[in-house]
């Protein structure tokens, strides 16, 4: 017995803006025209508007063959025809840069793109940085009022990310000398569908390299970056200043902290507490799914992220050196902080360990 069922699919701003991109109109326009990857401001806190595009935009071939392509690879993704997907992204080899917030990721996406060619200023933020495509573990939003299916949403969203990676990169970004083109991707909400992506997208088919900080640097780079650490040092949850802060309001909500426990907290703990979680889910995500080698673990450090940036540079044949990688050294100003953050670490370590899984060792950096 078959059953027909319709489904309403409304492409997402992202998608929209990057195809008008490709398409000429708004040329000198990209949702990444400010600097996404900067290390000591937060873009997201001021997000620029996204502009708005007549129905003539999608009338073009190339918009046509998109939208196409989109419909094709989004039943696919829905039905498990994984091998059309896969046919379909056969040129492109992803490079995922997953990592907790101000763990070194934009950094490294940054210095991927320059790898091959591309000002990161001119790639869409969204397709290069966090936020799109929306994968989330739960299939709701918070108000339970959208008309669809959240799960629906996050489905059409990966194919619009497929889809848009693999038209723009073939035309923006050098090819690789191995004949694929690189799509690097900061892509932090992996761990959500970890092991599905994995197995869509098949073995050899994509680098994971995964950014690991220490909690107490990381909490100082947030509330640096968020406009400083309040004077009462308490996570600021009625007025998150950043997007990273509204994220752990998120992360601590769905391990059933109330506002006012969270408003109660001192800034590093609400930080370490979403750092733990973040960790922790990342082990069984199914990341680690099949080859393990795809997986490179990147313990926070100027030595060892740009010498990721000279292997990439290398392949590309691209002389450039790579940016210096700031590094700040004021854990030390929190002696109180620098104990609880080595017992999160030991603790994350732990839970690694008995999982057959090595977390690697973390400076105060």
């Amino acid at each position: 017995m078959d059953f027909n069922i319709s489904l309403k699919f409304q492409p997402s701003q992202w998608f929209i803006g990057i195809l008008a991109e490709l398409n000429e109109q708004n040329a000198n326009w990209t949702d990444g025209s400010y600097d996404w990857a900067a290390q000591t401001t937060d873009f997201l806190h001021n997000p620029v508007p996204l502009p708005v595009f007549d129905d003539a935009m999608f009338k073009t071939p190339l918009s046509k063959r998109a939208v196409n392509d989109l419909l094709h690879v989004a039943i696919a993704l829905m039905s498990g025809n994984y091998h059309l997907v896969r046919n379909y992204m056969q040129a492109i080899r992803f490079a995922f840069v997953i990592g907790y917030p101000r763990s070194g990721g934009s950094y490294l996406t940054k210095e991927m793109l320059r790898s091959i060619g591309l000002d990161h200023k001119r790639v869409s933020e969204a397709l290069a940085h966090d936020g799109f495509p929306e994968l989330r573990d739960i299939w709701y939003d918070a108000n339970g009022g959208r008309q669809y299916f959240y799960l629906q949403d996050s489905i059409f969203q990966t194919a619009e990310f497929l889809v848009i990676s693999n038209l723009y990169y073939q035309r923006k970004a050098r090819r690789h000398p191995h004949g694929y083109w690189l799509s690097p991707k900061k892509m932090h909400k992996l761990i959500n569908w970890g092991g599905s992506f994995k197995m869509l997208l098949g073995e050899g088919k994509a680098d994971y390299f995964v950014t690991i900080r220490n909690p107490l640097p990381t909490a100082i780079s947030i509330y640096e970056k968020s406009g400083g650490l309040p004077e009462d040092r308490l996570f600021p949850v009625k007025a998150s200043r950043s997007a990273i802060e509204r994220w752990i309001v998120t992360d601590l909500m769905m391990l059933g902290y109330a506002a006012g426990d969270i408003a109660r907290m001192e800034y590093f703990d609400a930080v370490q507490i979403s750092w733990s979680n973040f960790h922790a889910r990342m082990a069984t995500s199914g990341l680690f799914l099949g080859d393990r080698k795809e997986i490179r673990l990147l313990p926070y450090g100027r030595d060892t992220l740009e010498d990721v940036v000279r292997e990439c540079r290398a392949q590309n044949f691209n002389p450039d050196p790579p940016e210096l990688l700031l590094i700040h050294d004021k854990a030390m100003e929190f002696p109180d902080w620098a104990a609880r953050s080595a017992i999160a670490v030991e603790a994350m370590a732990d839970v690694w360990r008995s999982l057959g899984l090595t977390f690697p060792e973390l400076s105060m950096a």
